[in-house]
């Protein structure tokens, strides 16, 4: 699904999700991402483990304003003591499937909010 054009105003926006693959400046990601406005990595999260809390610690030391988990294609609900976590250090944390945090993250970049994606693939 094409979600954008994209814009050097605001920083990197996610072009296009399909298939577990994403599009981003051009480039094709088939592996878990960590996506800021500025940034791309991967995300050492592998599908088969369990999300714990030190899946985030590096994304939480980025000091973002709000952090956005995309599941994957099924919505997966985290473990109350990561949501509890994250929000105790001041940060917002939703989840949601991967296609529409990207449109959320997209939307965040938009409006200049530092916001980091965490997409499972």
């Amino acid at each position: 699904m094409e979600l954008t054009l994209q814009s050097i105003k605001s920083g990197l926006f996610i072009k296009n999700y399909e298939k577990r693959t994403l599009f981003i400046d051009d480039k094709k990601y088939t592996d878990n991402l960590v996506v800021t406005n500025q940034s791309v990595e991967k995300w050492g999260f592998n599908n088969k483990d369990v999300l714990g809390m030190k899946d985030f610690e590096k994304i939480i030391d980025k000091k973002p304003e709000i952090i956005i988990l995309g599941t994957g294609a099924d919505f997966i609900i985290p473990e109350p003591n990561i949501i509890n976590s994250i929000q105790k250090k001041g940060i917002g944390f939703e989840f949601m499937i991967t296609e529409s945090a990207c449109k959320t993250f997209n939307l965040l970049v938009s409006e200049k909010r530092k916001v980091i994606a965490v997409l499972i693939l």
